[in-house]
């Protein structure tokens, strides 16, 4: 909301971006360039997505759609920020995308093992329980 008022009194209350107070270019290239683009928080998010749907996917089968919608909107917002805005992403190489399948290709093996332990526990399944016994020390 801030940059958005700061954009309206450079302009003189019209939001003409050909009327300006700035002096200088680069005075006016910092007010309407916008915020710079983190990729890694945006790939931590995804990687955190996955992974609790794939830890917890066995035993709560509704996390895997409620995931990839997650995931959806997370890129038609990023999609959105990065085309009006956010600055122009850096250009880098695949080393951080090479990384992060890397971390991915782990969920697949955290699920096997955390469904089958899941999938295999009695108390599940058969809806009996037993209290646990007081002890007063």
């Amino acid at each position: 909301m801030v940059p958005i008022l700061k954009k309206y009194w450079d302009s003189k209350k019209t939001m003409d971006h050909f009327i300006t107070r700035k002096k200088s270019r680069a005075a006016f290239k910092a007010l309407y360039s916008g915020p710079d683009y983190v990729i890694h928080f945006k790939y931590s998010g995804v990687l955190n997505i996955v992974y609790i749907a794939f830890f917890y996917g066995v035993g709560l089968p509704l996390l895997f759609p409620i995931a990839g919608m997650s995931i959806f909107s997370q890129w038609m917002n990023e999609r959105f920020n990065v085309a009006y805005v956010n600055k122009l992403p850096p250009t880098l190489d695949d080393k951080l995308t090479s990384n992060a399948i890397n971390m991915l290709k782990w969920a697949p093996l955290l699920l096997c093992f955390n469904g089958y332990w899941m999938l295999s526990n009695q108390q599940i399944f058969n809806d009996r329980w037993t209290w646990l016994e007081r002890t007063d020390d």
